[in-house]
């Protein structure tokens, strides 16, 4: 058993690094401003907003992305350009807009209870399922209410 958590933290350091060396994310502070931890420590769980003006700022998780958007101030007015969180299956950036989150799970993340986002329904409602999972949310329920309660 130890030997497969460090195998698994082993693979997360070796996958965060060559994620951090992604085009996508040049020039960008990889530190949430939220947990003020480096999100690449946990790349399993990163979520982005990606302004207009070309900023990206990275989260250590979707509930923290959540989290920040609902509550910050930003200091100029820059639109949003688009948001990403991480698909748990696949490790990849997909658009939040279109994620299926899982809510009320066994799995937590650095942050604790937390929204896992899924690319496909199919994914989420197998996840749920092996995972004891509470509900599965789209998109456009999720608001700053459930934010405050996984808090």
């Amino acid at each position: 058993m130890k030997k497969l958590i460090l195998l698994a933290l082993f693979a997360g350091i070796v996958f965060g690094a060559n994620l951090k060396d992604n085009e996508f994310f040049k020039d960008t502070n990889s530190t949430c401003p939220i947990k003020f931890i480096d999100v690449f420590k946990y790349p399993d769980w990163i979520a982005v907003l990606e302004y207009k003006n070309g900023k990206k700022v990275l989260f250590s998780s979707a509930k923290q992305m959540f989290y920040y958007f609902y509550t910050s101030k930003p200091k100029e007015v820059v639109p949003l350009k688009k948001m990403y969180v991480t698909d748990y299956k696949t490790k990849e950036l997909i658009e939040a807009t279109e994620a299926f989150y899982v809510f009320g799970s066994n799995v937590v993340s650095f942050s604790g209870d937390d929204l896992i986002p899924f690319a496909s329904y199919e994914d989420a409602k197998k996840f749920a399922d092996d995972n004891s999972a509470s509900r599965i949310f789209e998109f456009s329920k999720i608001n700053k209410k459930l934010i405050d309660y996984l808090d």
